[in-house]
Parts: structure tokens; C-alpha cells; sequence
């Protein structure tokens, strides 16, 4: 059996690549965050996933908690809504806190990132929304969101 290599030149340009992408992601949602937690904190995280949710790269930028949790829910969510279904456009947000990062004010979405189904890439971010429920206290925000106001 013979073995494909690919050049190493190759395979570091296409690495570079890959984590370009992602770390653009990320620096785009900093750039466009209305929360300081994520803009000033970088509490986020960006990566891109295969069709059967492994990651593939993952953003330099943001915080270990979330990439793991990202790289978690990825399977969750391909358990429900299967890669193959997703269409150009598609968008999957959650926060549930046992299949994500554990708190509801972190969310991960997720959107189909190719346009044809065959080599179907996914990317994923996750960040902090500390201003969910903005306006009330942070006691009455605490107990609005026990009662249900996670994104199912």
C-alpha cells in the first residue's frame, strides 16, 4: 500500500491558512462585540470543524474553557441537526449549560462554512454574553435565567 505525503511546504501553507481563518473569526467577533467581557477580555473562542465535528483549527485568541467547550457541543449539536442537512445560511445557537460551557451566558453558535455539501466545514464560536438580560440587577438576572431563559 502505498502512503500519500503531502509536501511540508504545502501542509504548513495550508495550516497557516486554516488558523488565519480562524483567528480573523475571532477578532471579528471582538471587533463587533457589544460585551467588554469579549472585547477587552477576549472570552471567546473561534475554530472550524469537519463535517463529523472534529475540529480542525482552532483561533490563538480566546480562552481554553471555551475551545474545549466548543469542540464538546460541536458533537451535540450534529446529534440533533446532522451536518448533511445544514444549508448555505443555516445558523445553530445554544447555550444550554450541560452540552456547552456550563453557565447560560456563554453561547456557542454555529454555521455551515462552505457552500457546496460535499466538503461540507463548519465554524463555530462561543463567547461570554454577560448582557443578557440587560437592565435588570444581576440578582434578578440570575434568578430570570434559572427559571428558563436559556436558548433551547
Amino acid at each position: 500500500m502505498s502512503e500519500t505525503r503531502l509536501d511540508p511546504i504545502l501542509l504548513e501553507v495550508l495550516w497557516n491558512r486554516l488558523v488565519s481563518v480562524v483567528e480573523e473569526q475571532a477578532r471579528a467577533l471582538m471587533r463587533t462585540s457589544f460585551t467588554s467581557v469579549v472585547r477587552e477580555a477576549g472570552d471567546l473562542s473561534a475554530g472550524l470543524f469537519d463535517r463529523r465535528g472534529r475540529m480542525v483549527a482552532q483561533a490563538v485568541t480566546g480562552t481554553p474553557g471555551h475551545v474545549n467547550a466548543m469542540a464538546t457541543s460541536m458533537y451535540h449539536f450534529l446529534r440533533e441537526v446532522p451536518a448533511e442537512t445544514l444549508e448555505p445560511g443555516d445558523v445553530l445557537l445554544t447555550n444550554h449549560p450541560w452540552q456547552t460551557s456550563g453557565h447560560l451566558n456563554d453561547f456557542t453558535v454555529i454555521t455551515r462554512s462552505s457552500a457546496t455539501a460535499s466538503s461540507s466545514r463548519i465554524s463555530a464560536t462561543a463567547a461570554t454574553l454577560w448582557t443578557l438580560g440587560a437592565g435588570a440587577s444581576a440578582r434578578t438576572r440570575a434568578r430570570s435565567t434559572r427559571r428558563g431563559s436559556s436558548c433551547p
